[in-house]
């Protein structure tokens, strides 16, 4: 007969041995579920551009997409956030285009539209992809206000810098080629509006800055290559 006080001390010593057992090795995932569970949500409005499945055109990113707006709400705010860039400085219609230009490439590259600034300029700069381009554009001329960055590069050399970015906007060709037109008149960038082929093209150059932009409209939106030079 087993008295109580002695089932009391066994119970006790088998609690003991449990506490001191290894914990059971953790179950191995499988690894493709282990992917899909650790992958960022593509919900995630700046992964956009990672799903293609359906895209007419790809462009080359590094995944810093905002989503484009192009309700009328989101319009009338672009809008607004320019003219308060522009500020008093804005003025009436920008004079038309006052000659022509040869055309980029389809192909071309961000050094080929770099290089029509290359006679205005002896910066040297090692270039690099990166939406963050978008961000480092000179003061006086950035992406227009809810744009939508493409693509970028830039590089910085010897006191200076070299950027050029593709974006896109809701905003119409003429709207914007005013907006960078006004934009380089107020910072003494004399700027001339051109055309090359169906873009509109708006040029300029100071001290300090030189740019060569050029919008044309596709599908819809206009699609603006900006290219700069500073220092």
């Amino acid at each position: 007969m087993v008295r109580p006080a002695a089932l009391l001390v066994l119970s006790l010593a088998l609690a003991a041995c449990s506490a001191d057992e290894e914990p059971a090795a953790k179950e191995r995932r499988d690894p493709a579920v282990e992917q899909a569970l650790n992958d960022p949500l593509m919900t995630d409005p700046d992964l956009s551009s990672r799903n293609e499945g359906a895209a007419a055109l790809t462009v080359k990113v590094d995944g810093a997409l905002p989503v484009l707006e192009a309700s009328p709400e989101a319009i009338a705010a672009a809008r607004a956030e320019a003219a308060a860039l522009l500020g008093k400085d804005a003025i009436g219609p920008v004079p038309e285009p006052s000659g022509t230009t040869a055309s980029l490439a389809a192909d071309h590259s961000p050094a080929d539209h770099l290089a029509l600034l290359a006679n205005k300029t002896a910066c040297k700069a090692v270039l690099r992809d990166s939406t963050i381009w978008g961000a480092k554009l000179p003061a006086a001329l950035p992406v227009y206000p809810r744009g939508r960055t493409l693509a970028a590069s830039g590089g910085d050399g010897k006191g200076c810098r070299v950027a050029a970015v593709v974006f896109a906007t809701a905003i119409p060709v003429d709207e914007i080629a005013a907006f960078y037109w006004q934009r380089a008149r107020t910072a003494g960038l004399a700027p001339a509006m051109l055309t090359a082929g169906r873009a509109t093209v708006v040029r300029g150059q100071g001290k300090d800055l030189a740019f060569d932009l050029r919008a044309h409209e596709a599908a819809g939106q206009t699609i603006v290559e900006l290219a700069t030079v500073s220092g």
